[in-house]
């Protein structure tokens, strides 16, 4: 992997990880959602910490986040008064964080605690790891997996990029995030932090894992979340089309373009051009 443009590798002691786990009337799944990313988090890391965030749920979402914080550790809640979306719930929680690195997990399950230790062990590696999910054909509809297709090609092909998956919930180091402005609110949030940081010189690596979508909700069968889809593609276009990407000076690093490295399925590694 390449070292050249890389920003300082965070200390070995450094860490710790905030998990923001954002919730919108999940009542059914959030309890074991969170009760098994407790207990993998704990059995991985030293330092952790767990912020639920009820996003305007109007059943008993927040209810049980607010039990959760009660028995388990290291957990705390914040409740939105009104439904604010997936990008703000997140800029919520880098806001609160107190970790120097930051991981979105969805409350209901997509993402199963049981993949979380290869992301985990992959912390300080580069400035980015990426999960890339290899069973989304088996977790999605199929119209959700092929919009899902043609997003991911359609942003690799405007941007230049080859990554394998831009909803797979990144580990990011909170320094460099809190660098850069985040605009969208939507899913879209997601790439355009990782397109933001890569063209500011950031290292990356893929790990693969599995997900599994536990509501296993169709909503991208409506017409507005197409509708969504391509608003969000527009936006991350316009938004990205002459952005300009932030001076880390202040670190005494010169960010190099070139300095994107991916880990391939089996270890092999490459540079992204």
């Amino acid at each position: 992997m390449s070292d050249r443009g890389a920003l300082p590798t965070m200390p070995e002691k450094n860490r710790g990880v905030t998990f923001i786990i954002p919730a919108l009337n999940e009542e059914s799944v959030i309890y074991k959602t969170v009760m098994d990313v407790h207990h993998v988090v704990r059995e991985c890391l030293d330092d952790f910490e767990i912020i639920l965030i009820n996003d305007g749920s109007t059943d008993r979402t927040g209810a049980l986040m607010d039990e959760l914080a009660q028995r388990l550790p290291r957990v705390r809640v914040l409740h939105n008064p009104r439904n604010m979306g997936l990008g703000r719930a997140y800029r919520r929680g880098l806001e609160e964080a107190q970790k120097p690195y930051l991981m979105l997990l969805c409350g209901d399950g997509g993402f199963p605690a049981s993949s979380l230790p290869p992301v985990l062990e992959k912390i300080g590696a580069a400035d980015i790891v990426i999960p890339r999910m290899t069973n989304l054909r088996e977790v999605k509809t199929p119209l959700r997996y092929l919009i899902s297709r043609i997003y991911t090609n359609l942003l690799n092909i405007i941007f230049s990029l080859n990554i394998g998956y831009y909803n797979g919930l990144p580990l990011h180091r909170v320094d460099l995030l809190r660098r850069i402005d985040i605009t969208s609110d939507g899913f879209g949030f997601q790439a355009e932090i990782l397109i933001k940081l890569i063209r500011a010189g950031c290292t990356y690596v893929e790990v693969d894992v599995l997900g599994a979508e536990q509501t296993r909700r169709s909503k991208a069968l409506r017409l507005r979340n197409i509708i969504s889809v391509a608003n969000t593609l527009v936006h991350l276009i316009v938004e990205l089309a002459t952005y300009k990407a932030p001076s880390f000076a202040e670190t005494g690093v010169s960010p190099a373009a070139d300095a994107v490295a991916a880990v391939q399925p089996g270890g092999a590694q490459r540079r992204s051009s």
